[in-house]
């Protein structure tokens, strides 16, 4: 269970980051914007919620 409740803290620490990285964007210069941060986050995300699907699984076997 302890599994669970990291995983959702770190989806959520990825979306305050990304909602920031987003903030933070210039939208009359994209050049310089922080695109990296806000793919890592996503990434990020993406990959905690295919663990937990992965967990979800093994859970129910």
């Amino acid at each position: 269970m302890t599994k669970k409740y990291s995983i959702y803290f770190i989806i959520i620490a990825g979306i305050v980051l990304m909602i920031y990285n987003i903030s933070e964007l210039d939208l009359d210069n994209l050049k310089k914007g922080p695109f990296a941060g806000i793919v890592s986050n996503i990434l990020l995300i993406l990959a905690m919620l295919l663990t937990m699907k992965d967990i979800k699984k093994q859970e129910n076997k």
